[in-house]
């Protein structure tokens, strides 16, 4: 399967908060999320705005395809929760909790 801004490969942890969206897509090694949403009913067809964990829509692998781990790449993320400001990761592929801004 191609990745894609529209698309997720084994979607785990599903986090929703303040019109926030987050899912955890750990097949493409990446974290999607939808700003702004007013309804959850007009999710159906829209992109993800919010990537963490690859350089663009379009690219998966386990940590870049198969590099070290780094700041901002993930491995088999499962889990997802947003603290305050922050978005937590459960990056289970490397053993380890990412934090990252919501804004």
């Amino acid at each position: 399967m191609d990745a894609a801004c529209d698309r997720l490969h084994w979607c785990y942890g599903v986090f929703y908060y303040e019109g926030k969206l987050f899912v955890a897509d750990p097949a493409n090694s990446r974290l999607l999320g939808w700003k702004y949403l007013a309804d959850l009913r007009l999710l159906h067809g829209t992109d993800a705005n919010v990537l963490i964990g690859q350089l663009d829509f379009q690219s998966k692998g386990e940590n870049r395809v198969y590099g070290l781990p780094m700041r901002d790449s993930l491995c088999w993320c499962y889990g997802v929760q947003v603290c305050g400001d922050k978005v937590a990761i459960a990056d289970s592929g490397n053993n380890r909790i990412l934090l990252w801004d919501l804004e």
